[in-house]
């Protein structure tokens, strides 16, 4: 079975490398990278990104697993693709459009990346996806992703910033998809609270998904073996 990792916002495709190894090999497994792509303005567009990527990759029918805004873009290509897709795993993500709150956050967020540039914004941004003891066991590893990620385009920030903002409510995916879904959640994710989480849980036919304790916005890093045995169930079912 082809399975599609798609990365979030601000890091890149190397976030699923060691949690890969954690996973069934049975399994054929892709990790498009869109952190240095800069000509896609809207979700319509990194849509048609991953389209291409499939096409020129020989993809039959997948299984897309994706964290945070890679979530945005799953949604919004099983939504235009449905009979392409197997399954879909929202990874600490959300099919919720941004209220207006969030729109004008990012429309700032965006400001700020293109005054300060990729370096000062990472670094303030990347360890918001952690809890405070995860931080606290692992400032060198933080480091480390936040030196590889402060050389990212600003404008493939900018742009993604932009594409998300003016992403629509996808909810109607978690409604009416025949196949499965799975939603892994973080008990103390700020980004996707646990009580929305929850929300779109209860909009599921069959759920296979589940809410991680004492993790926030990183599964992959924070809990990697309870991470693994969520995907690993939830693939199994396919």
């Amino acid at each position: 079975m082809n399975v599609i990792f798609l990365h979030g916002f601000g890091e890149d495709s190397t976030v699923w490398v060691d949690f890969l190894q954690l996973l069934p090999s049975e399994h054929t497994y892709f990790c498009p990278d869109y952190a240095s792509v800069t000509d896609c303005e809207s979700m319509e567009a990194y849509t048609l990104w991953l389209d291409t990527f499939i096409v020129e990759n020989k993809i039959d029918k997948c299984v897309l697993i994706g964290h945070s805004m890679g979530g945005y873009i799953a949604l919004a290509f099983a939504e235009k693709f449905s009979k392409e897709v197997l399954g879909l795993g929202l990874f600490h993500s959300s099919a919720y459009a941004d209220n207006d709150e969030r729109k004008e956050i990012r429309f700032k967020t965006s400001r700020v990346i293109e005054q300060l540039g990729t370096a000062k914004f990472i670094k303030s941004f990347y360890p918001n996806m952690f809890t405070e003891k995860f931080k606290k066991k692992n400032a060198d590893f933080i480091e480390k992703q936040i030196e590889r990620y402060s050389y990212l385009p600003k404008e493939a920030l900018m742009n993604a910033q932009n594409a998300m903002r003016g992403r629509v409510d996808k909810t109607a995916v978690l409604k009416e998809a025949d196949y499965p879904i799975m939603i892994l959640a973080g008990e103390k994710d700020t980004f996707v609270p646990k009580i929305a989480a929850l929300e779109q849980i209860s909009l599921l036919k069959n759920s296979q998904s589940v809410i991680l304790d004492g993790v926030a916005h990183a599964g992959m890093f924070e809990n990697p073996t309870e991470s693994a045995k969520v995907l690993t169930a939830f693939l199994s079912k396919i």
